[in-house]
């Protein structure tokens, strides 16, 4: 999920296969089309609409959703993708969606034009297929067979597919023929180490054919380019297909088996999207393009916005963008285009994503456009001005807290194939849709509660820290999120409203709630810190940023939330990670501890109305200070996160564990486990006071066919004295949380997994049927004991069995072989 106000692309999927965990594992040798009884569509008796018995909680969207696919053969069946590593389908047109999880972003949707049940979906490592509609998900490139290993390296857990070949490949592209949908064409580039070459990467693109819908596949053609996308003109030969590659400077063709360049048109500068269309009425195929700057082109400042169409080929080109810019008053800035669709049979019509359109001198539009005549001329069907909705659009929860600004206008648009006037949209935090050309459009994620705030239809997008419960009042939650701030349910999560609008926190610190605690003894009295940096610890929030510039503070509210208070002015502007409460101390005058990330750790022994900062041990400038946690002893542990990621270890930038007896005045530094410096949590065990579990995020080996190393769980019966790993099959742990109940612990990580350990922490259980990539914290259901919730990185807040549900339908496909890294070693070598 991407800040409106901060807009680094997230980075794309990352993570690692656990090699003690078995998954399912489907390796057919023969994807034939004849569907077989385990591959019929599962009868959804799950009231939210999944295969299993997992829930969710929030009001949907909130987080930047890409690349809309509709079924030619349904148009209520279709799909969206979160740059988060989530993936959607819907089966009625969006009032409802189920996520499913491919342990990846998926880059595109492709289907079978003559069965509606397959589809095809790809992330960077795998081309994956379903017989069923989107339900149950095959390996079917790289062959299953073929793989050794799935690794993960990096911050986000980054997945790298390791086959017997030892090439790495990144899935660019699928298309399937439209006449002959057995012919599948698959666009891979290739990343090979050049040995020759000094150990230069070198890159090219590979261009397979299947002619058995995947089964197997052969190399047409290998080129030194990047491309990125793939067209067919159905207008040619079968047996000799006109195939067009389009990158980010170039259009190349193959005819008659002979590659050549296509001239790109003239003053387009950089191009940003390619589409295609078969005009059967005129017997034409017709390629468009979009140029200029753009988000997606941000490096494009001065190139013009253009809109062009060819129909013979590329020998000749029709500039569109002149017709839409009849709508820019004289002396306008140019426009953004920042995406474009056109219905694939009817493909005079074109819809045109625009944004910085000065209608008049005082009116900014952002929208959609539509055009019925090649692009001769637009509608504005979608027009919002100067940040008000469009009149024709409805508003969900997001324009109303925000403004239509937030979401800004769609990233991506698809248009159904057979009928230009249903039409799907993604943007920063929402999925919209027109039925009737645009005439009036809806928004497809969030549902108004009678009498009550917003519920989620099932695009959970949203990324979170923590769940905290009102011990007053069993029905009043509130979510502690990223980007959407605070959320808050008085209705026990059925549904959701922004807790941070017009009630004083201040506007800079809207974007991140990090944490928030109540006072147990004291009805009504929370505090919160919160941010306008979101994302920490991850490193693109602090890798080449200076901390001191980072922007938050602490607040207070002795109404339960109705109204803030700032209190941090003795702290100053910090990103404040996190809050916690001596119990201990008096009621009127509380103790408290905060984390200011890259400032260091502050006091307050008056309830939060000075604060001191409480440095004395730290090592280090501006320490990245993440937790803290006090035992009933009245010690304090403290995590300070790394500040390398780039696999170091044993220098100034390592993270740290502190430890406290003098209630901060001093602190001193405590030994990590071996290989370990990137402590993320944590947690005591309340039984046994020395006894701690330690939670680790893994640093990247030199090894350039190994995982990350020095993470995972690690348990010390000493204090800290001594430490003893017991989950190291997953490296990216972020929380490890206790449940004083029932004496059980949980972790969450980035391995599409969460844990649970039931003998005090040393052995752990993946909770099956929990599959989301990037998983962030465990909390109880306080209501319900065989109840958790799950905070995530990017896919809501997920609410399910605590023991997970033993017959849900894994849809994470894991098509590797056993992993030993000597094995892989040795057979990449041959």
């Amino acid at each position: 999920m991407m800040s409106n106000k901060y807009r680094p692309m997230k980075t794309l999927t990352r993570l690692l296969v656990l090699s003690t965990i078995t998954l399912s594992i489907t390796a057919c040798d023969d994807y034939s089309r004849v569907e077989s009884n385990d591959k019929k569509i599962i009868e959804q008796t799950n009231p939210n609409k999944r295969n299993d018995k997992w829930g969710f909680v929030g009001p949907g969207g909130g987080g930047a959703m890409f690349n809309p696919a509709i079924n030619p053969s349904d148009p209520n069946h279709a799909f969206v993708s979160c740059d988060m590593t989530g993936s959607f389908v819907t089966y009625n047109g969006g009032a409802n969606w189920r996520m499913f999880n491919l342990r990846g972003v998926v880059r595109f949707y492709a289907f079978d034009p003559l069965d509606s049940k397959v589809v095809y979906a790809g992330t960077s490592n795998v081309l994956y297929k379903s017989f069923d509609q989107g339900n149950s998900w095959e390996a079917v490139y790289p062959k299953p067979a073929d793989i050794l290993a799935v690794i993960a390296k990096g911050d986000h857990a980054d997945e790298v597919v390791i086959t017997k070949d030892g090439i790495r490949k990144s899935i660019k592209k699928l298309v399937v023929d439209p006449v002959k949908p057995e012919r599948l064409y698959l666009l891979v580039q290739l990343n090979r180490t050049s040995e020759n070459n000094g150990g230069v990467q070198e890159n090219s693109t590979v261009l397979l054919v299947s002619n058995n819908y995947g089964t197997s596949w052969r190399k047409e053609s290998e080129l030194e380019i990047e491309a990125d996308n793939i067209f067919i003109d159905p207008l040619s030969s079968m047996d000799d297909r006109s195939i067009y590659l389009t990158g980010k400077t170039f259009i190349k063709v193959r005819k008659n088996g002979i590659w050549s360049d296509i001239n790109l048109p003239e003053g387009a500068g950089s191009t940003t999207q390619f589409v295609d269309g078969w005009d059967k009425k005129n017997n034409q195929y017709l390629l468009y393009v979009l140029s200029g700057k753009s988000y997606f082109n941000r490096q494009g400042k001065e190139d013009n916005s253009g809109i062009y169409k060819t129909t013979d080929g590329g020998k000749s080109w029709s500039s569109l963008g002149e017709n839409f810019k009849l709508h820019k008053m004289d002396g306008g800035e140019e426009p953004e285009f920042r995406s474009m669709a056109a219905c694939y049979f009817q493909p005079n019509n074109i819809y045109v994503s625009y944004a910085n359109l000065r209608i008049h001198q005082d009116t900014i539009s952002i929208g959609v456009a539509r055009s019925k005549d090649f692009g001769k001329t637009w509608d504005l069907v979608w027009n919002d001005e100067n940040d008000k909705s469009s009149l024709n659009r409805e508003s969900g929860w997001l324009d109303q807290r925000f403004g239509p600004g937030w979401g800004e206008n769609p990233f991506h648009i698809k248009v159904a194939d057979n009928n230009p006037d249903i039409v799907y949209t993604t943007d920063f935090g929402r999925t919209i849709k027109s039925g009737d050309g645009g005439k009036s459009w809806d928004q497809l994620y969030t549902d108004k509660a009678e009498g009550g705030g917003w519920k989620s239809r099932g695009l959970q997008v949203t990324t979170g820290y923590m769940i905290s419960f009102d011990p007053f009042d069993s029905l009043h939650i509130f979510l502690a999120d990223t980007d959407t701030g605070l959320m808050e349910s008085v209705d026990g999560g059925v549904s959701w409203s922004s807790a941070t609008y017009d009630n004083g926190v201040p506007d800079r610190w809207v974007n991140s709630t990090y944490w928030m605690i109540f006072d147990p003894l004291k009805e009504g009295r929370v505090w919160a810190v919160m941010s306008r940096n979101h994302d920490l610890p991850r490193p693109k929030m602090w890798r080449n940023r200076n901390m001191e510039d980072y922007e938050g503070g602490v607040l207070i509210s002795d109404d339960s939330g109705k109204t803030w208070k700032a209190i941090s002015e003795d702290i100053g502007e910090a990103a404040t990670t996190y809050i916690i409460l001596d119990l201990d101390s008096d009621v009127e005058s509380r103790t408290l501890y905060v984390c200011a990330f890259g400032k260091g750790v502050y006091k307050s022994t008056d309830g939060g109305l000075t604060w001191k900062q409480k440095n004395n041990g730290i090592a280090g400038e501006q320490p990245a200070t993440w937790r803290i946690t006090r035992k009933n002893t009245g010690e304090l542990f403290l995590i300070v996160f790394r500040k390398s990621d780039d696999g170091s270890i044993g220098n100034e930038l390592d993270g740290a564990l502190y430890r406290s007896i003098d209630g901060a005045e001093s602190w001193t530094k405590t030994k990590l486990p071996d290989n370990v410096n990137g402590p993320s949590s944590l947690t005591l065990d309340n039984q046994n006071p020395n006894r701690l579990l330690l939670s680790a995020w893994g640093r990247p080996s030199v090894e350039p066919l190994s995982g990350d190393i020095g993470g995972g769980i690690y348990i010390s019966d000493d204090n800290g004295e001594s430490w003893i790993p017991v989950l190291d099959s997953d490296q990216h742990i972020h929380d490890i949380t206790y449940d004083s109940q029932s004496g059980v612990f949980y972790a969450a990580g980035f391995n599409s997994s969460i844990y649970r350990s039931d003998d005090k922490g040393s052995s752990w259980s993946r909770i099956k049927g929990y599959n989301f990539k990037w998983g962030k914290r465990v909390q109880p259901d306080p209501n319900d004991s065989d109840k958790i919730y799950v905070i995530t990185f990017g896919g809501g807040v997920w609410h399910g069995p605590a023991h997970g549900d033993e017959n849900a339908l894994e849809d994470i496909i894991t098509p590797q072989l056993a992993y030993n890294k000597e094995t892989v070693k040795s057979q990449t070598s041959k």
